[in-house]
């Protein structure tokens, strides 16, 4: 059912984005941020910089965004959901909303992760923002609600099917289990309330695919990478693990291949000048996706 031609998973996918206290520690993948050239006496050195866990995930997010609507401008919708306390939905399944100017204004409004120390009884999980993401799976986007509609025999072959990617820190497999288990039964309750309404549309099928992150620093994960399979005829699940330092971005660069049915070409020996020597040039590789 995921990989129906006419009905594709990629048309609408919807991001949760772990924003927990948690998501606020350094990934550990040191910056150096000290471009001085010259040191007289007694120069101290800035000391190098370390992004957080929700810098690192929410750059790779945009930039998987980014090569999406570049490659298909229209058609392939991307929706944003936060999760701490709640869940905040950054965009519509709208067109208007399907832009990196549109997600970088709600991200900037979002913010920084919060901190436990402000106040340690607040429930902060990634389970609302599933909750979520699985209510905007079953909301039309504009062509389903144009297709739905029309008179014609379409509308009754319509097939819903989705994907969600989820970037999260769990402890361990029990509790990636749970996120599986959660998505499953909310998804089973909405699509029982959206069999009934006439604006919504039930999922028919979905891919979660949860991105299990940890700082760079870790080396024992208690998280196991799981492949894709068919947890049951509605949702099919894989897992990955990546440092938040650099993995995230590649893994993500990685998993948009096969989300959007794309090939990979790399342009080899490209003379490009260096700002720093412009007198010279340095040869590069540049990697380009397309269909």
């Amino acid at each position: 059912m995921m990989n129906d031609k006419r009905y594709p998973a990629n048309h609408k996918t919807v991001f949760v984005l772990d924003h927990t206290p948690y998501f606020g520690i350094p990934c550990e993948c040191l910056i150096e941020f000290d471009f001085t050239k010259s040191r007289g006496p007694g120069f101290i050195p800035l000391a190098p910089i370390s992004k957080s866990l929700w810098t690192c995930s929410v750059e790779a997010a945009i930039e998987y965004c980014r090569i999406v609507w570049d490659i298909f401008p229209e058609g392939k919708l991307v929706r944003f959901v936060v999760s701490d306390s709640t869940a905040h939905i950054l965009n519509s399944w709208n067109q208007s909303q399907q832009n990196l100017h549109h997600l970088l204004n709600g991200l900037s409004a979002i913010g920084v992760p919060p901190s436990h120390r402000l106040n340690s009884q607040i429930d902060y999980s990634v389970v609302h923002g599933i909750e979520a993401a699985v209510k905007a799976l079953c909301q039309c986007s504009e062509i389903q609600h144009e297709k739905r509609n029309s008179l014609n025999e379409t509308a009754s072959m319509l097939l819903n099917n989705c994907r969600v990617i989820c970037i999260t820190s769990a402890r361990d497999n029990t509790s990636i289990k749970s996120i599986q288990d959660i998505f499953l039964n909310e998804l089973i309750q909405v699509n029982k309330i959206a069999a009934s309404s006439d604006h919504l549309i039930p999922v028919n099928h979905c891919h979660l695919v949860i991105i299990n992150v940890y700082p760079n620093n870790m080396e024992n994960v208690a998280v196991t990478p799981q492949p894709l399979r068919e947890i049951n005829s509605l949702v099919s699940s894989e897992v990955h693990c990546a440092k938040a330092g650099g993995q995230i971005a590649s893994k993500l660069s990685h998993l948009i291949l096969s989300h959007y049915d794309l090939a990979s070409t790399t342009v080899t020996g490209i003379p490009m000048k260096e700002e720093q020597n412009a007198s010279s040039s340095a040869n590069y590789d540049v990697e380009i996706f397309h269909p």
